[in-house]
C-alpha cells in the first residue's frame, strides 16, 4: 500500500534510510536519483574487495579480505538496524544491494558523509560518528561485493 500523496510518477523514487544509534534518532529519506554507475566504476570497486567462495557440505562458505570483513562487521553494528540483515531491505528500509547497482560510490559517499534531505524525511550524515566515519571505504566495498552477487548473504569468514 502506497502512503498517501505517493503517485505513480514517483515509482522510481528511492528510500535510503539509515539510524543514528548515538542519538537514538530513526530517520528516513527519499531520493528521487536517476544516476547509474558506470562501467569503470563497476569495474574499479569490484577490485577494491577479495571474496572467496567455495562449496563445503552443501553450503556456500565465503572468505573476505580485511576490509570487507570490518564493512560487515560495521554495517552489522550500526545500518542492519533499519537495512536488515545482509542489506537486503526491511519494510521501511530499502535494499542497499539494490541501491548499490544504481548509484556510484561517490554518490554514495556524499550521502554517508553529508546525509540527505527528501521528500518525506533526512538521512544524517555520519561524519561526526567515529564508530562509522573512519569505516566508509570498509563499508562501501562489503555492500559493493553484495551488489555485484560476489559475497552471498550470511557472515563471511576472514581470509587468512
Amino acid at each position: 500500500m502506497k502512503p498517501a500523496g505517493l503517485t505513480s510518477s514517483l515509482s522510481k523514487t528511492l528510500l535510503l534510510i539509515t539510524t543514528s544509534l548515538l542519538s537514538g534518532a530513526a530517520t528516513v529519506a527519499f531520493a528521487n536519483d536517476t544516476e547509474t554507475a558506470s562501467p569503470s566504476t563497476t569495474d574499479q570497486a569490484a577490485s577494491y574487495y577479495t571474496v572467496a567462495c567455495e562449496e563445503s557440505g552443501g553450503k556456500t562458505v565465503c572468505k573476505v579480505d580485511k576490509k570487507t570483513y570490518i564493512g560487515w562487521r560495521t554495517y552489522h553494528a550500526v545500518c542492519h538496524v533499519c537495512h536488515a540483515q545482509d542489506a537486503v531491505g526491511s519494510t521501511f528500509a530499502p535494499s542497499l544491494v539494490e541501491r548499490l547497482k544504481v548509484i556510484d560510490e561517490e554518490r554514495f559517499m556524499d550521502v554517508l558523509e553529508n546525509g540527505y534531505s527528501g521528500q518525506i524525511g533526512v538521512m544524517p550524515g555520519w561524519k561526526d560518528n567515529p564508530n562509522v566515519n573512519k569505516k566508509y571505504n570498509e563499508l562501501y566495498g562489503y555492500l559493493k561485493a553484495r551488489a555485484d552477487g560476489a559475497l552471498p548473504p550470511g557472515r563471511p569468514k576472514k581470509l587468512p
